[in-house]
């Protein structure tokens, strides 16, 4: 048995560090001692009462240090590795597993990774998962770099149902994480991107990124805009990560021929929209959505993370030791931070 400790939400806004026992590892499985734990916001939704369930163990965006490798790990793994863990309890059996859409397996569930608490539990010292949730990285990327990969998996997961290609025009709402990470990949793959976004510190950072264009959905004419920008035709590609009903809406009417909008971010209920099916029928656009990636697009995540090119480093904003999580959750909530990060065994940056 494992003796760790590990941060647990007993109920919203209070976290504690007690001391867990995990159980005994599998010959499938990997034990990874934790280096640096991304802090999303589907911690910050638990933590803020938002999201219900308790006791809850955060931290799904894992990257860390082999310790040791079961007998029945196919790949070549070792002990001192750097690594990225996506936890993703796929059974390869199901009818969509097989169909290649893992990420919608049907037999999918919550693993209590920490016995007797939901959650990832990754806020942890030490985590133990199934060989294939185990992805070797490359030895120079910074570990706070690599907590980055699961949301880079899930918006390549985006890009590939978009189709994006060079020379489209794409057009991303929202400049949080998700939606600058939208922004380097559209560009990554030869695209000229328009970010739509109300908060003015956000597009100026938008345009640092790299943004051709940037727009207030708020106090511009947000269509004029861009159909200034792509002489008529709309965009090719939208791309929705936050703003509601409205962004959604927008990005509809500013949709070229034959475009593409992928419904990426979360909504509510009151976010429903209506559209005229003749939209369908004469502009032959489509609408799809993304959840969560799949096992090629975290692989294709854990090179990126290594690719230069990307400055993934400037969305790390801030970086927390495991004793102060609270104030990386809470760090986590402005608007001018992108990643808070927490060093697990580190001091403080």
């Amino acid at each position: 048995m494992i003796r760790m400790k590990a941060a647990i939400m007993p109920e919203a806004g209070k976290i504690e560090i007690r001391e867990v026992e995990l159980p005994k590892m599998q010959e499938d499985e990997v034990l990874v001692k934790i280096k640096a734990v991304g802090v999303c916001t589907f911690e910050q939704k638990f933590y803020y009462g938002e999201s219900q369930g308790f006791p809850f163990a955060g931290g799904h965006e894992i990257c860390g240090v082999v310790e040791r490798v079961g007998a029945n790990v196919a790949q070549n793994l070792k002990a001192g590795d750097k690594v990225i863990i996506l936890s993703l309890t796929r059974c390869g059996e199901c009818y969509y597993c097989r169909k290649g859409y893992d990420n919608q397996c049907e037999n999918a569930k919550d693993v209590q990774k920490i016995p007797g608490v939901d959650g990832p539990g990754g806020f942890a010292e030490h985590f133990i998962a199934k060989g294939y949730e185990v992805y070797k990285i490359d030895e120079t990327v910074p570990f706070e770099r690599g907590t980055l990969a699961e949301p880079l998996s899930c918006v390549t997961h985006s890009m590939n149902m978009s189709g994006i290609t060079s020379g489209d025009y794409a057009l991303v709402c929202g400049a949080g994480t998700m939606g600058i990470l939208h922004l380097l990949l559209a560009k990554l793959r030869g695209a000229k991107v328009i970010v739509s976004e109300p908060n003015e510190l956000r597009r100026k950072q938008a345009l640092e990124f790299g943004a051709d264009y940037v727009v207030d959905p708020i106090t511009e004419d947000q269509k004029q805009r861009i159909m200034e920008v792509t002489h008529g035709h709309g965009v090719e590609r939208a791309f929705f990560t936050a703003g509601g009903k409205a962004a959604i809406t927008g990005a509809l009417a500013v949709l070229a021929i034959r475009g593409v909008l992928v419904i990426y971010g979360g909504t509510k209920a009151s976010d429903k929209i209506e559209i005229d099916p003749k939209k369908f029928h004469y502009d032959e656009i489509t609408i799809t959505g993304v959840i969560k990636h799949t096992k090629e697009t975290i692989q294709t995540a854990s090179e990126l993370l290594s690719l230069k090119e990307l400055p993934l480093d400037k969305l790390i904003t801030s970086r927390f030791p495991f004793e102060r999580i609270e104030d990386a959750l809470k760090e986590a909530r402005k608007m001018d931070s992108y990643r808070a990060v927490v060093l697990m065994n580190q001091e403080e940056k």
